[in-house]
């Protein structure tokens, strides 16, 4: 079995004449355009390539971005929950992202509550959680999530009814992506694993729809996930994503292994990575509607 590769990179090509469309009717209707506010505290290769990319597809549609990077030690919880506050009171100012990880000591939570709920571009916030969480699109589904099901769907992998096992419990992509797959949006049966989780791998065998989501550092292997952990005809979505050299990020599947195993596989990068940026665009022109008091965006995928 040779998998079909979900490409990431493909979708989202598919998906910018769409975006552009909705962004030009915003500029139009703006007397400034959409701003993304982006947090970046540390030093993390991973985030840091992210915010690259984020900035660069933000530029591309014609928004603008304001980053606000500081280091480890600067990022107080006081500090960041002070810009966050500047970042709500600024009119000009969309969307707010907060990228994670954050440095341990800071107080996550704390910092996600506060940012305005019209704003809050990676449903972090209580209020955004409420939505999907009842099984619902709400205001806004956090990016990587929402990146994932448009790859589902436009690959069209009949989620309802798999069993689905997610690997990771993340605020920005484990934790919602399992709380979305088990629930009315998308009626899976779900396993829900992370670090503590037993005899991962016999679980990892059941499952009809895989989604590790860890980024995993392994003292004893290269990879979280390898070919003998998957069930054939399976769909694996590479979420993880790690620096694994100078200049080079990879995930946690296997992709040569599991690509003779599985149905479907995303490649990473090129598979989830785009998709998660163009949710963040998405989302950010979804506040600027919200803003402007129209409806969420829709989308032919």
């Amino acid at each position: 079995m040779s998998a079909i590769l979900m490409d990431g990179r493909e979708l989202s090509a598919r998906l910018m004449p769409e975006l552009k469309r909705y962004a030009q009717d915003l500029r139009q209707r703006h007397v400034n355009p959409p701003v993304l506010g982006a947090i970046l505290a540390g030093d993390n290769p991973a985030s840091v390539q992210y915010v690259r990319n984020k900035r660069r597809l933000a530029e591309e549609l014609g928004f603008k971005t304001e980053i606000l990077t500081l280091k480890a030690a600067e990022a107080t919880t006081d500090r960041l929950l002070a810009e966050i506050d500047r970042f709500n009171r600024d009119p000009r100012i969309t969307g707010i992202l907060l990228q994670l990880p954050l440095p341990p000591e800071v107080d996550q939570f704390r910092l996600f509550d506060a940012i305005a709920p019209e704003k809050d571009v990676d449903a972090v916030g209580a209020p955004s959680i409420s939505g999907f969480y009842r099984g619902e699109w709400g205001s806004f589904i956090p990016c990587t999530p929402r990146g994932v099901l448009e790859l589902l769907n436009f690959y069209r992998v009949p989620v309802e009814g798999m069993k689905a096992t997610v690997i990771g419990r993340s605020d920005i992509a484990g934790k919602p992506m399992a709380v979305i797959l088990g629930g009315r949006l998308c009626n899976a049966t779900v396993t829900w694993c992370h670090r503590h989780t037993r005899d991962l791998e016999s679980i990892c065998r059941e499952a009809d729809l895989l989604v590790p989501c860890a980024g995993a550092e392994l003292p004893d292997r290269q990879f979280l996930i390898t070919a003998e952990m998957v069930k054939p005809g399976a769909c694996v979505i590479d979420v993880g994503f790690r620096r694994i050299g100078p200049g080079r990020f990879g995930g946690d599947v296997d992709l040569e292994g599991v690509s003779k195993v599985a149905k479907w596989l995303t490649p990473n990068p090129g598979g989830t990575g785009p998709m998660t940026v163009v949710a963040l665009m998405q989302n950010l022109i979804d506040a600027a509607r919200y803003q402007l008091g129209l409806e969420r965006a829709s989308y032919s995928v």
